[in-house]
Order: structure tokens, then sequence, then C-alpha cells
């Protein structure tokens, strides 16, 4: 059995800059200060845990309590929920994603896994808001770890369980950033570049890569390309 790993922000959902602002908000609600840039190449750990924690360290110079991670946590889905109501048509999916993964759960022989730097409740959120279900589908977040490769790593466990085998004989994951492809190729994955982040990536020799999915049939061979070579 194989199995196909996906992220979500810019995977699945066009998250990425409403999720920075919402973030950049948060922590300095916490903090008190002005709105922080939590863009993710400016940080170590690309998570939700991992931007907190920094961003909380670098401008109070103290490791952050579990108090404070955990208001920034709550006013994250808080700025979401009120972003949805105000603006709903900004929660929109990867094109073609929705039908993607509805393809991709007939396919024989292979499983699904999710793998994300957000927090399960921001992720959730924001894939329902975009009209994408994962129900069923194994899910590793920012609650589980910080690093994003050890949520990698807790992703393909829970889809081990979940699918019942001892092993996967290869796994491929579809990101967007270029840490993706450094944690994939770190952990021995296959990788597939998805969405507009990744035309960059082409310079770091990606194999294949989609600006989305409307030509499904494309990624389908691209998956079966590295699952099968």
């Amino acid at each position: 059995m194989n199995l196909v790993m996906l992220d979500i922000d810019g995977t699945l959902t066009l998250s990425y800059e409403y999720d920075r602002e919402i973030f950049g908000l948060a922590i300095a609600e916490v903090l008190g200060c002005q709105p922080v840039d939590a863009d993710l190449y400016g940080y170590v750990d690309k998570t939700s845990t991992g931007v907190t924690r920094e961003a909380i360290q670098r401008f109070t110079g103290r490791s952050p309590g579990t108090g404070e991670i955990k208001e920034v946590k709550r006013r994250v889905l808080w700025h979401l929920k009120s972003m949805y109501r105000a603006s709903p048509e900004i929660f929109i999916e990867v094109p073609g994603a929705s039908r993607f993964l509805e393809q991709l759960r007939k396919h024989s022989g292979t499983g699904i896994s999710i793998a994300t730097g957000c927090w399960r409740s921001e992720a959730l959120f924001k894939l329902r808001a975009s009209g994408l279900s994962v129900d069923g589908i194994p899910l590793a977040t920012s609650d589980d770890n910080r690093e994003r490769q050890r949520i990698m790593e807790i992703s393909a466990r829970r889809a081990r369980n979940f699918y019942a085998c001892a092993g996967f004989e290869r796994v491929v994951y579809l990101g967007d950033g270029p840490w993706d492809l450094q944690f994939s190729s770190a952990l021995g994955f296959a990788f597939i570049g998805i969405g507009p982040h990744l035309k960059a990536l082409k310079n770091l020799e990606v194999g294949y890569w989609h600006p989305d999915y409307l030509e499904i049939e494309a990624v389908f061979a691209s998956i079966a390309a590295v699952l099968n070579p």
C-alpha cells in the first residue's frame, strides 16, 4: 500500500495570506504590541505552535507560557470565524481540490493522510469554510508537535494504524513550501509541488509541480509516476 500525504494551507485551501494576517493580529493582541509579521519564511518552525513560540520569544525575551499559546490559538480561531462571517467568499479551495480528494479516496491500494502546520481547530475550520471534507482521513497537526517533520511522521504513523498496515511501500507528500520539499526529502518521501507559491521551487529541482488540481489527470499521472517508478 502507498500513502498520499497532504498539506492544507496553499495545498488544499487558498489560506496562506489571510492566515498570516490573522496570526499577526492574534499574537499582537496577546502581547499588547503592533501586529506581528507571521510569514512562515521568517520562522524556524513552520507551524502554528512554532511561529507563536518564536514570536513571543522575540518580543519578550522569554519563553512563552502555556496560557499564552492557548490564548493565541483561541484568538486565531475567533478571528477566522469573524473573517468568515464578514467575507465568506475568501475561504476557497485550491481550484479542483474537492474533486481531487473525492477521486483520491477511490484509488485502491492508496491511503490518504494530512500533515499540517496548523492547529487542529484552525485546520478543520478552514477546510470546512472552504467546502472541503476530510472526514475519515488521518490528521496530524501542530497540536501534536511544533516541528513540521515530526508532524509528518505522526501523520504517517496514524495512517498505518488507520489502514492496519505494517508500513507503506512509498509515501508522496503534496505541499506548497520549500520546507515541505526539505522534510519530504529528509523522510525519504517523494514530493509533488502544488499551488502558485511553488513556481520558485522549480529552481530546487522539484520533479513534479501543478498550479492546482484542475488538470486532474495530470496530477494523478504525477502521483502514479512517483509511487510506481
